[in-house]
């Protein structure tokens, strides 16, 4: 009985406005107990699953291919002659860079520069002298022996 006079109230109340639920009695608070859902609701909830499936199939898709795009995009950038090859002192004396070249400064009497990871030119002190290497006014030479 109680759960018919909800039901009362809810109908006159979408059919005929507020003005109308307001003469409806109120019902008690019902407790433990479920609304029902009629077969209109259930079917307007129905969710088609296979067409959400194949959205995020074809999302999963595109993803894809924009990584690999990118990282395509990366190799290119970091490969030899890249525009983002770094070059770094790998040791005092050893100059290398990101796509893996390196190079050998001690021979040409220079330690690497560690800020543009470049063999040095020039030096203005004898620490910037590989070693058996000594300088002279501003460039390493090789140690009188």
């Amino acid at each position: 009985m109680r759960l018919s006079s909800v039901l009362l109230a809810i109908v006159c109340s979408i059919a005929l406005g507020p003005a109308a639920a307001q003469s409806v009695p109120a019902a008690p608070a019902m407790q433990g107990t479920r609304p029902a859902v009629t077969p209109q609701l259930m079917h307007a909830m129905d969710i088609d699953y296979q067409a959400q499936y194949r959205k995020e199939v074809e999302k999963n898709r595109q993803l894809r291919g924009e990584n690999d795009g990118l990282r395509n995009q990366l190799a290119e950038y970091t490969r030899r002659g890249g525009s983002l090859v770094h070059a770094y002192c790998e040791t005092e004396t050893v100059s290398r860079n990101t796509a893996g070249a390196r190079n050998d400064c001690a021979p040409t009497g220079y330690k690497c520069e560690p800020v543009g990871g470049l063999w040095r030119t020039s030096a203005n002190d004898s620490n910037q002298c590989a070693d058996g290497f000594l300088l002279d006014v501003d460039h390493c030479v090789p140690r009188p022996r």
